[in-house]
């Protein structure tokens, strides 16, 4: 009787080892997946998008991404990543790639071409059964998962930074329309004309521009004209806009960029007022925009020192 139960045990335990071998698989190797290209992203400098007769040149300086062309602006680093990104994709299949085939795979009219380093990658049409799309690398022809399509058709203006100032700018001088203002090196807000609670709210000013991004960029296409806008920083460099509209959207200009950013609701209010009054009253409000802004004193320099926050 005890032989028997621990022959059945034994089977058992046989059959348990058997089916953990055939669930497993030990010594199976999941397939390789195969990139696109071999191209060492992160020391890519240059990307060039070509979409048609449109070129996008983007350019890394200083560890950061620029369009170079057709404008010269500051570039999203993020943005500009997913488009390198596609280097990288994992070709599902690969076939050679014969002269008299592109036409068949709309090769022959690509949606883009990509130059990543020494690669260049041509984005033909897609397969209508899996959507993979049909991408070719020299004379060999990739199915690729398409994901990444609508980096391939976005505008250049699409690759700027909605940052209105440079990733930590330290602002030491700010003229609006209607007043300006400066840090001295004493480390006192100078006011010309002297703002009421100017020291009180410079400082939420001061962050409201440095955290500002538009929602919207685009291309000027004739100069802009509107009262100007100076910010100067720290670092020596400055920054002007010339402010187009002010309601119901904010509209800047960059002259030197030649673009125009869209900024909304109340980040666009807090741009250009130290104690902005609520929306909901601005209305009511609004005639009172028209009164001059306080007078200078009659002696002095017509300045008003305010302590820096």
């Amino acid at each position: 009787m005890k032989s028997r139960m621990l022959l059945n045990l034994s089977l058992l335990a046989a059959l348990a080892v058997l089916g953990a071998i055939a669930y497993f698989e030990p010594g199976k190797k999941e397939p390789a997946e195969t990139p696109l290209t071999r191209v060492e992203i992160d020391k890519v400098d240059t990307l060039t998008l070509q979409q048609g007769d449109k070129t996008i040149v983007l350019t890394k300086k200083d560890g950061h991404w620029w369009v170079s062309a057709p404008f010269s602006a500051p570039a999203n680093d993020f943005r500009v990543r997913q488009l390198l990104e596609i280097a990288k994709a994992t070709s599902d299949a690969s076939y050679p790639l014969k002269p008299e085939e592109l036409a068949k795979f709309e090769l022959d009219k690509p949606i883009a071409s990509l130059t990543v380093g020494d690669a260049v990658l041509v984005f033909g049409g897609a397969d209508p059964i899996n959507m993979r799309r049909y991408v070719r690398i020299g004379d060999t022809l990739h199915l690729v998962r398409d994901d990444f399509s609508r980096h391939l058709t976005a505008q250049a203006t699409d690759y700027v930074d909605k940052k209105l100032l440079p990733e930590d700018a330290r602002i030491q001088e700010i003229a609006l329309p209607e007043w300006k203002a400066r840090l001295g090196q004493d480390g006192k807000w100078v006011f010309e004309p002297p703002q009421e609670g100017g020291g009180t709210h410079i400082g939420d000013l001061l962050t409201n521009w440095q955290s500002a991004r538009a929602i919207d960029v685009k291309h000027l296409d004739k100069a802009a004209e509107g009262p100007k806008l100076h910010i100067g920083l720290t670092n020596g460099e400055s920054v002007d806009f010339v402010i187009v509209q002010r309601e119901p959207e904010l509209l800047l200009a960059r002259p030197d960029y030649g673009l125009q950013y869209e900024v909304v609701g109340e980040p666009a209010r807090r741009l250009l007022s130290l104690n902005p009054k609520p929306a909901e009253t601005k209305a009511e409000e609004a005639p009172q925009q028209a009164t001059p802004a306080p007078e200078a004193p009659a002696e002095g320099s017509g300045a008003e020192e305010i302590e820096a926050d």
